[in-house]
């Protein structure tokens, strides 16, 4: 009797700690950033200051990416000839409810808080910015994901604000887009363009974060895979 039991108590802590690794339960933020997903890439950016003028202008290229750490998720990116910030971290916040933006650049450590609006733009602000640097940042993403827009806007007042410059980015590479056919990142859903391995078997991944944690355990993140997927089709 006593055997039986260490036998059945056994097999429970197996099957705990087996759901304990899987992905989408460990990973606290993954599910509201996959809002964001259409950013995971590379791109090419056209800064202006005035929107249609050649003075002032910049170009600039930038790398988002998934990123998984002590069971959270995060979205970084990194800016190469950047005007504003060369690197940055977003978060889920406040229940998934909201996002937090934390930015680096030679002048400036600032973070950004906010939410997506009514149009899927995210608005972040930051009520310290200093002078020089933006207070409210704006990405929308138009043309089926292909373009993002990033505007960058200073504090006038209280409550006002203006625009110091936008950025515009075209997806490198591409004809990705939600309305062409594509091959499916593993890991978050996104456009795999890496291929990992697993068994003999290619799989493919969006972003140097989601191969991360895909060749971490490989195993666990194709069983949360084929659950997504069956919960796909019930829908």
């Amino acid at each position: 009797m006593q055997a039986t039991r260490w036998r059945y108590f056994a097999v429970l802590l197996t099957a705990l700690m087996i759901g304990a690794d899987r992905p989408d339960e460990q990973i606290s933020g993954k599910q509201a950033l996959s809002k964001l997903q259409d950013y995971v890439g590379q791109w090419r950016g056209v800064g202006q200051v005035r929107r249609g003028s050649t003075q002032g202008a910049w170009s600039e290229t930038a790398d988002w990416a998934w990123r998984f750490k002590d069971g959270n998720a995060s979205l970084t990116f990194k800016v190469a000839d950047a005007k504003y910030f060369e690197t940055g971290t977003l978060r889920a916040i406040k229940g998934d409810a909201a996002f937090e933006l934390s930015v680096d650049s030679e002048n400036a450590k600032l973070t950004y808080a906010g939410q997506l609006d009514g149009a899927g733009s995210l608005v972040l602000q930051a009520a310290d910015a200093p002078a020089g640097q933006p207070a409210r940042i704006s990405i929308r993403q138009v043309a089926d994901g292909q373009r993002m827009l990033v505007l960058f806007e200073r504090r006038v007042g209280n409550d006002r604000y203006l625009r110091m410059a936008e950025v515009g980015y075209t997806r490198e590479g591409s004809n990705f887009g939600k309305g062409t056919n594509y091959i499916e990142c593993v890991v978050t859903g996104g456009v795999g363009t890496i291929p990992v391995m697993f068994e003999g078997q290619t799989y493919y991944v969006c972003c140097t974060g989601c191969r991360d944690l895909f060749n971490d355990d490989p195993a666990a993140a194709l069983a949360e895979y084929r659950e997504r997927k069956e919960a796909e089709k019930q829908e």
